[in-house]
């Protein structure tokens, strides 16, 4: 059986780059992942929430936010890199684009 220890520590020492992670499903992600001593880079175009995510969660290095439309390739590129130079490497990615998927989607 593991260990609750265990299974709160499973995620030290990796990063995580969340699109979408300033509300919803990736707030949750990036608030999980924080829990479980991940670092992450928070993705989103919902500047405002994204700084107050940071300032609920967030100790200096461990959490950050981006603006990121992930509409625009560039913007991915820049974070993705900013997540790289700050952290050194980039273990995960989760990527929670919920607004963009429904815009392809079809309308009945």
């Amino acid at each position: 059986m593991k260990s609750h220890v265990f299974n709160c520590i499973r995620l030290e020492g990796k990063v995580a780059f969340i699109t979408g992670g300033a509300s919803g499903i990736g707030e949750t992600a990036a608030r999980l992942f924080t829990k479980h001593v991940a670092k992450v880079v928070i993705a989103d175009i919902q500047d405002d929430l994204g700084q107050s995510i940071i300032d609920q969660i967030g100790e200096k290095g461990v959490v950050s936010y981006i603006h990121c439309d992930v509409k625009v390739e560039k913007n991915v590129e820049n974070a993705e890199d900013m997540a790289i130079s700050k952290y050194g490497k980039l273990d995960i990615m989760f990527s929670n684009m919920l607004e963009f998927l429904r815009n392809l989607i079809p309308q009945s």
